[in-house]
């Protein structure tokens, strides 16, 4: 569990980037700041997240995790918080600062969200992601060291 929640943040705060439009050549720290959707799946693990992108290198989420293990579907919904920057070699460095789990359930039955909160805590709090992120009008696509893909749009 503490692996697929990990990748499910991973998956979703560390993929969101893409600019406003206009004329002027803008720096990818310029394109990733507003509101993104951003949705990925791997190795089971699906991530529907709405991020905010704010200037000065901070991030809030609210995101929805599913996954299926053992034949029981798992859904976590939760909020975050997060610090960005771009590396000097063009990278997207993120990490989740706090993250706070509303709600989740398993088989359709709720589970406290105190139960998950603490294996949020050890696994993705202040975990750091990196990836390459290629931006285009309305969209952009970021591949994390893993190579798992995410693609947000406006």
């Amino acid at each position: 569990m503490k692996r697929i929640v990990l990748a499910s943040v991973v998956l979703a705060l560390g993929a969101c980037a893409s600019g406003p439009g206009g004329s002027a050549a803008k720096t990818p720290a310029q394109m990733i700041l507003g509101k993104w959707n951003c949705k990925a799946t791997a190795e089971g693990i699906t991530t529907d997240a709405n991020v905010t992108y704010l200037d000065g290198g901070k991030a809030t989420m609210d995101a929805k995790v599913g996954v299926t293990q053992s034949g029981m579907a798992i859904e976590i919904l939760a909020t975050a918080d997060a610090s960005w920057n771009f590396l000097a070699d063009g990278k997207l460095e993120e990490v989740v600062t706090k993250m706070t789990v509303t709600k989740g359930s398993m088989g359709g039955n709720d589970v406290p969200p105190a139960m998950i909160q603490p294996m949020i805590e050890n696994a993705v709090v202040n975990q750091k992601t990196v990836s390459v992120a290629e931006f285009s009008e309305g969209k952009f696509v970021s591949t994390d060291e893993s190579g798992t893909v995410t693609t947000c749009t406006r």
